[in-house]
């Protein structure tokens, strides 16, 4: 009776909650007529505008370039991970500009955005909601522990062209080695760009003031 009872109370709940997004969403565009590497803030500037359609108050947790950058502090892919907090989702941003072969030369650029409600639908806790042995209600709690796992990044930081010298000063050679590179924490707790090698592992200052 009681689980019967949650069930009907979560179907209420969630109808009437308005903010929360309930399925995956995505959106792919053109990037516009640039058909160059950019820099992480050079292509945060770009997907910015379609992250505060979905929430203008998102939080940036983590940025990622896979390839890591070149000698220009540049990439072809770079992904951002954002928690769109009064919407409780995950939201992830690639800007990808792929190479044409037919072109010799590199294509468009495209963005691509990915929304992913929190938890997913699927997961073992949207069953547990779905087959009222968790409340609904429950779920803002669990959001805010979720959301605090990891520091909110600021917008304004040092840009990926800026960090190449806190990387040579430690030996890492960008056009000669590769690398992954990505926002994190520093052994000290700071906030840092983090380059990752195969075997070796170089921090540069995320923000003025901190220290690596």
């Amino acid at each position: 009776m009681i689980t019967k009872f949650r069930r009907f109370y979560n179907v209420v709940d969630s109808f009437f909650d308005r903010h929360t997004i309930s399925q995956e969403m995505s959106v792919s565009q053109d990037a516009g007529a640039k058909k160059q590497p950019q820099t992480a803030r050079q292509t945060l500037a770009m997907i910015l505008p379609i992250v505060k359609e979905f929430d203008r108050q998102a939080r940036l947790k983590s940025i990622v370039s896979q390839q890591g950058v070149d000698s220009g502090g540049t990439s072809v892919h770079w992904e951002f991970f954002f928690d769109l907090g009064r919407r409780q989702a995950k939201l992830v941003g690639e800007w990808i500009l792929a190479w044409d072969d037919r072109l010799d030369n590199y294509g468009p650029a495209r963005l691509e955005v990915t929304v992913q409600p929190f938890p997913p639908p699927g997961s073992p806790i949207s069953q547990l909601v779905r087959e009222g042995h968790l409340l609904h209600r429950q779920l803002a709690g669990m959001w805010r522990r979720e959301q605090e796992r990891y520091p909110d990044l600021p917008y304004e930081f040092h840009d990926t062209d800026v960090i190449l010298a806190d990387f040579s000063r430690q030996g890492l050679d960008v056009t000669l080695t590769e690398f992954s590179l990505r926002t994190g924490q520093s052994p000290e707790g700071h906030l840092c760009w983090i380059a990752q090698t195969r075997y070796e592992t170089y921090y540069a200052v995320f923000v003025s003031g901190l220290v690596d």
